[in-house]
């Protein structure tokens, strides 16, 4: 069994980021997410802030901002709030999603209700054998 350790709150907004985007639609600017984030908000969310936590200077977002960011991108609440305990699960969702997306895979489906932190770890690394093609491919491996 391994142990998981959360994201830190920059891994998490670069993680948000690479959900949001349509397969073949480059990623939002933090300027957008900013954006986005605010009109959720009723109220501006500065792009500085973000900047900060993308460069790992800052390591919580006030729970308002948090889930102005979680509603803009899509992705549940609980993964920006700190102590919920659900942000490793909903990570790894995330990175499925975004493998899935990335590889072109039409159709996935999962009925399992109990699958185990390892278990996921592993569908990931197995999804992200499937070869990457012609475009899909130079944009993997700028980013």
């Amino acid at each position: 069994m391994t142990t998981h350790l959360s994201p830190s709150l920059s891994q998490k907004l670069d993680r948000m980021r690479d959900f949001y985007h349509h397969r073949n639609e480059p990623r939002l600017s933090l300027q957008a997410v900013a954006t986005m984030a605010g009109r959720n908000l009723s109220r501006p969310v500065s792009v500085e802030l973000l900047e900060r936590v993308e460069a790992g200077d800052v390591q919580q977002l006030p729970t308002d901002v948090g889930d102005a960011l979680c509603d803009a991108l899509g992705v549940d609440r609980s993964y920006l709030r700190p102590g919920s305990g659900l942000d490793i699960d909903i990570d790894q969702r995330l990175r499925l999603w975004i493998e899935i997306r990335d590889r072109g895979i039409e159709h996935f489906q999962a009925r399992a209700t109990s699958v185990t932190r390892d278990e996921l770890e592993d569908l990931i690394a197995h999804i992200r054998t499937i070869p990457l093609t012609g475009d899909d491919e130079a944009k993997a491996t700028r980013g």
